[in-house]
């Protein structure tokens, strides 16, 4: 019997410790190690993986999840997707001379994980930044189609009267994700600017982060498709590396 105040938080974070240990484990390794029941272990784990504390990857394993990396940088895991991405994102920008980003997915907001900016095009955002979905939607997309209804209805309509955005436009952005799995921000945002979003899955329907590339329009002119294709290969080859 636990002597603790909280027998609950106590129990949650020795599922926390073992991920974090094992860097990546089974739910039946994590009875074993627990020895909690069917029932409670998998209450523990739902709600962990709903505040993104862990997640699961390719395998059907828990690893540790984005918040937790947010809030500590203890990962090994994710630090391996920083290094693995760099390398990837610095060959798309010098092979067609735009900046591109890693950004990963949280509960309510994204962070910039690593960043390859080209000199002769835009900077895009920092390192470390962090945005929640309503401020972002190009970025969003991705991850917010999987939310609840109600959910995503709040996102959207927050960032088209936060940004003066014409809701049918918005609608159409999120229509070409759903029907082709990546974004595709031919001056939505901004007329004079492109961004391509193409979602990394580790074993989950719901992505885990994001490629995203940004450039001036007129820099690819008849090469955008060259680039989606080259960033879905790299975005595949990236989840196959690190989950």
């Amino acid at each position: 019997m636990s002597l603790t105040p909280a027998p609950a938080l106590e129990k949650g974070l020795k599922i926390l410790e073992i991920i974090a240990r094992e860097e990546q484990v089974s739910f039946n390794q994590l009875q074993s190690m627990t020895g909690y029941n069917v029932s409670s272990l998998n209450r523990y784990l739902h709600t962990l993986r709903y505040l993104d504390y862990i997640q699961k990857n390719l395998n059907n394993k828990y690893i540790i999840g984005l918040k937790f990396f947010s809030l500590a940088e203890k990962s090994n895991r994710w630090h391996f997707l920083k290094e693995v991405a760099k390398k990837y994102l610095v060959d798309l920008s010098n092979r067609y001379g735009i900046s591109l980003l890693l950004i990963g997915y949280s509960n309510d907001q994204f962070i910039v994980l690593t960043k390859q900016a080209h000199k002769d095009n835009i900077t895009m955002m920092s390192v470390d930044t962090c945005r929640y979905y309503e401020e972002s939607i190009t970025w969003a997309l991705p991850y917010i189609v999987h939310l609840e209804e109600e959910e995503q209805k709040r996102i959207e309509e927050t960032y088209v009267n936060k940004n003066n955005n014409i809701l049918e436009h918005m609608n159409q952005l999120k229509s070409h994700f759903l029907e082709n799995g990546y974004v595709l921000d031919n001056g939505f945002v901004n007329k004079n600017i492109l961004r391509i979003g193409v979602p990394l899955y580790a074993g989950e329907s719901k992505p885990i982060a994001v490629l995203g590339a940004g450039t001036f329009k007129q820099h690819l002119e008849d090469n955008v498709d060259d680039v989606i294709e080259a960033m879905k290969d790299t975005s595949t080859k990236i989840s196959e590396l690190v989950f």
